[in-house]
């Protein structure tokens, strides 16, 4: 009697034992589905402009010129064209990057006037601050003009604006407050990918007129 008694307890254990590992097993699973998003970056010793792009500097004066972290997470899986070819003038505020995805699009603008010297096809696909660049310019102001803008501390309190003033255009564009917390991370309090999935086309528009332009 003793030793069946311990025989049943042992097969109570095992399948408590099997039970609890298949529900561990099942909720990796699903896992995958709530993957952390990545902060937005903004590295030390890489310039910014409020059109959101950046800007890596050489000591030939030569610049290379990328969209941020910010437009990036505006989309999720983006059609992205360079609207530039090599040897191109560009005038600052001009459209150089255009953005689609769906019925949606943003273009973004040139905070440099130069000319351009390079274009990478593969921006889209590279790491941002590494492959990410979109062209290489010869500024016409020179290194001087690059060296006015955001850099280290600056470009940090100004993201922190520039995600207080998103969060106000996404109340206003967005239909419901469940609509609009959906759109943001529960902590850091930066957004989702696909925040302009969420507005119109016109509303889209007014985003790049307030965020990417040099107005």
């Amino acid at each position: 009697m003793t030793v069946l008694l311990f025989v049943a307890t042992i097969v109570v254990f095992l399948g408590i034992d099997y039970m609890v590992r298949r529900v561990k097993g099942e909720k990796s699973a699903v896992a995958p589905k709530h993957q952390p998003v990545p902060g937005l970056r903004f590295p030390e010793g890489i310039f910014f402009s409020k059109t959101h792009t950046w800007l890596n500097l050489f000591p030939s004066g030569k610049v290379e010129l990328g969209v941020d972290d910010f437009v990036k997470r505006m989309f999720v899986n983006p059609q992205v064209t360079l609207l530039k070819a090599e040897g191109d003038r560009v005038a600052k505020g001009e459209s150089i990057i255009r953005m689609q995805e769906g019925a949606n699009t943003v273009c973004v603008h040139s905070p440099i006037e130069g000319r351009v010297t390079k274009r990478n096809t593969q921006a889209a696909g590279g790491d941002t601050f590494v492959h990410g660049w979109a062209y290489a310019i010869e500024p016409k102001g020179g290194a001087s003009e690059v060296r006015n803008f955001l850099l280290g501390a600056e470009t940090k309190a100004w993201v922190k604006t520039e995600l207080a003033r998103l969060r106000d255009f996404m109340a206003s564009a967005t239909a419901s407050k469940q609509e609009l917390a959906a759109v943001w991370l529960q902590d850091g309090g930066e957004p989702m990918p696909g925040v302009l999935n969420h507005v119109t086309p016109d509303q889209c528009a007014q985003f790049e007129k307030q965020f990417l332009s040099n107005d």
